[in-house]
């Protein structure tokens, strides 16, 4: 499992998602930014014909409204980016089962303990190198898992995952602020 492959990818496929996210988000900042400027621009002029102390207060509480507003939209952009770029990574897991699959699978085996695991949860295509791996256990195939596998005792008490989704899922928060910070970066 390569992650700069998937960076990669993720990137590759993603552009137009993140080039849809930033037309949003730049419209949806250009038109408060408009609002603002009519709303400073009308307040000056009340400003110059009335130099009350509270005129000032509303310019000055106007502009703090746009700031905070500004801020929630990217913070909302950057969330519904990284929820994208999270669905594109889930559904490009696939390519991962290329040519070197089969000693991905068997290194996976591997990271697990020398348990009697009596549930093994794999993708169909998996069924064959799971019975080789997990010899007396029940081969659950299931089609979510796109690799990897979901182990799990006879008792239910012990139960590891170990997944290319779950595997993505726990890396996701890691890569997600990475993703972002060169996404923003770039800008």
């Amino acid at each position: 499992m390569n992650c700069e492959s998937l960076i990669e990818s993720l990137w590759r496929d993603g552009a137009k998602e993140i080039e849809e996210i930033e037309s949003e988000t730049k419209e949806e900042s250009d038109k408060i930014k408009t609002e603002i400027s009519l709303k400073i621009l009308a307040l000056k002029e009340k400003f110059e014909r009335n130099t009350c102390s509270d005129s000032a207060k509303r310019t000055s509480d106007i502009l703090a409204e746009a700031n905070q507003r500004a801020d929630m939209i990217k913070i909302s952009a950057s969330r519904e980016l990284s929820v994208r770029l999270y669905q594109l990574a889930s559904s490009s897991l696939q390519i991962l089962r290329d040519d070197k699959y089969g000693d991905v699978f068997t290194a996976l085996a591997a990271e697990l303990p020398s348990l009697p695991w009596k549930f093994v949860r794999v993708n169909p295509g998996d069924a064959e190198r799971a019975q080789m791996s997990f010899s007396g256990a029940e081969i659950i195939c299931d089609n979510s898992i796109s690799g990897g596998m979901d182990v799990m005792t006879a008792d239910g008490k012990i139960r590891i995952i170990s997944t290319f989704e779950k595997r993505l899922e726990r890396a996701w928060e890691e890569m997600s602020s990475e993703l972002l910070k060169e996404h923003y970066e770039a800008l």
